[in-house]
């Protein structure tokens, strides 16, 4: 298995960028999804649990991740990685706060859900990764 990646224009090369030269990068392409149904199915084969009771606790698993990521915890999944949430905040200065009406929740722009692999995870994905460069359309 390979994943395939494609060479594609840079849209933000960075600080260092020269004006009038473009820049490229190589990018992952996603080819399809792996399903719930595929992943049931591929646990079942694997162990004694019977597809629909696999389903069954991959089901049950979001309300409960939900349910801690809403109670300001980390989810950690053993040897696969951690969910938690992130905030998105603008800045403000020491003397902003000290205002009377300031409200530091008034600042909070948005949120993020952070997945962050553990490195046995990692490192599983690094020494066997392979590219395959994606065919480029004929012009």
């Amino acid at each position: 298995m390979s994943v395939t990646y494609a060479v594609r224009k840079c849209k933000n090369p960075g600080k260092n960028a020269v004006e009038g030269v473009t820049y490229y990068a190589c990018r992952s392409i996603k080819l399809d999804d792996y399903t719930f149904d595929e992943l049931a199915e591929d646990i079942s084969f694997s162990t004694t649990v019977t597809k629909p009771d696999a389903q069954a606790v991959l089901a049950v698993i979001k309300p409960y991740i939900t349910k801690a990521l809403l109670a300001g915890r980390a989810v950690v999944l053993e040897d696969l990685g951690r969910f938690q949430i992130s905030l998105q905040s603008k800045c403000f200065s020491q003397d902003a706060m000290a205002a009377s009406d300031f409200s530091p929740s008034a600042q909070i722009k948005g949120h993020r859900i952070i997945f962050r692999p553990e490195v046995a995870l990692k490192k599983e994905i690094a020494s066997k990764l392979s590219l395959v460069r994606q065919a480029e359309p004929k012009k």
